[in-house]
């Protein structure tokens, strides 16, 4: 897939950060769990060291290392559990306990390496597996974590612990293959999310912007009317809707073809774009008609806003593949006054859109006027 690169995340990093945030809440909790299983029990196998040492030196200093872990456990957990740290904190604290549990393991190796005949699959097997699979879709965090941890048990297992170099190739082994398996789940797994959320922004795109000209959708933005609708009548507040159409659009398709028209829609909708706010709303409703909401406005307002899209329009030609087209607008405004829904607000823009055209089109109608006398322009000329 073009958009992951060769680790499986993300080649653009705004994209990775949005991702890693979506998937926060899941890894949150599974980190939350890991950190609680991993304090309780590991603290509770101090159990078998006392049973092992008793209550000597050795005891100590093996307890010492786990109450170090669990300690650092409890502070990610709570770090955790308040959820005020940065993402890339709460990995760094992640790869810290991972290394701190491996480092107790590794210390209770020495400690105990004259009790220590042969060996069975070592605890630090289990405990890489766990962090692997239980914190996709981030890789090398626990990666860096599990390679160094399981680095330091083996040169304390290869230095210190009497054992048979039969043990040490088979604890090797062991530990080769929990972080060749960790490193393949992570990357494929995270590959298959990464995929899928990818997928799902694709989508979310199609249903939310109008591929040909990159503003809202009819969907979206009349789904953004109805919220703001609502908001304005509950608060109080100004709100004014525009109604826009493009004049004489049918000929131009007629005349120059689909692929002009086209182009003339994509330009027209970047020029309108340029003189509206970001807080403003910008869709198309089909074919040549645009609504443009903008919140916090009055009818004034939204008069000097159609002013200023109807003069951004008009005053430049439009220079497609080699021929010098003059493209108006004629637009209807109105502002909430009464209105039982946003569906009436947009049905008394689109009558006042409907009087600028037949007024004689390239005019601004708004609700309690004729036609707002047309500011006078230079002479149009090739952009």
């Amino acid at each position: 897939m073009g958009k992951l690169n060769f680790m499986g995340g993300f080649k653009k990093s705004a994209l990775e950060e949005s991702f890693q945030k979506e998937k926060w809440p899941s890894v949150r909790f599974r980190l939350l769990f890991l950190y609680f299983v991993t304090v309780i029990t590991y603290f509770a196998g101090g159990y078998s060291d006392y049973v092992d040492l008793g209550l000597g030196s050795e005891f100590h200093t093996v307890l010492l290392g786990r109450i170090c872990a669990c300690l650092l456990g409890c502070l990610a957990f709570f770090l955790l559990l308040v959820d005020k740290v940065r993402l890339r904190m709460q990995y760094m604290l992640m790869s810290l306990c991972m290394f701190s549990v491996l480092g107790a393991e590794s210390l209770e190796l020495v400690v105990k390496s004259s009790d220590i005949g042969s060996l069975s699959v070592p605890t630090a097997v289990f405990i890489v597996l766990a962090y692997y699979i239980l914190l996709s879709p981030r890789i090398l965090p626990p990666f860096v974590a599990a390679v160094s941890g399981s680095v330091v048990y083996l040169l304390s297992l290869a230095t210190v612990v009497p054992i048979h170099s039969g043990t040490f190739v088979n604890s090797l082994i062991y530990l080769f293959l929990a972080n060749m398996f960790g490193v393949f789940f992570l990357y494929t797994f995270g590959r298959s999310l990464r995929r899928e959320y990818a997928a799902m922004e694709d989508l979310k795109k199609l249903v939310e912007f109008d591929e040909l000209t990159g503003v809202c959708s009819r969907r979206k933005v009349l789904e953004a009317g109805d919220c703001l609708f609502k908001s304005a009548r509950r608060f109080n507040s100004k709100l004014a809707v525009l109604m826009m159409d493009i004049d004489h659009f049918k000929k131009v398709n007629d005349d120059h073809g689909h692929c002009v028209g086209d182009t003339v829609l994509k330009k027209t909708a970047r020029r309108c774009a340029d003189v509206l706010r970001e807080v403003d709303y910008f869709g198309r409703l089909g074919g040549e008609e645009f609504v443009i909401i903008l919140p916090h406005s009055s009818l004034h307002d939204g008069i000097k806003v159609a002013e200023r899209l109807r003069l951004r329009i008009k005053e430049r030609m439009f220079n497609v593949d080699d021929a010098c087209l003059p493209v108006s607008v004629s637009i209807g405004v109105a502002e909430l006054k009464g209105h039982d829904d946003f569906k009436a607000l947009l049905q008394d823009a689109d009558e006042q859109l409907y009087r600028a055209k037949n007024g004689g089109r390239n005019k601004v109608c708004p609700a309690i006027f004729r036609v707002v006398k047309q500011i006078q322009s230079t002479e149009a000329y090739v952009e």
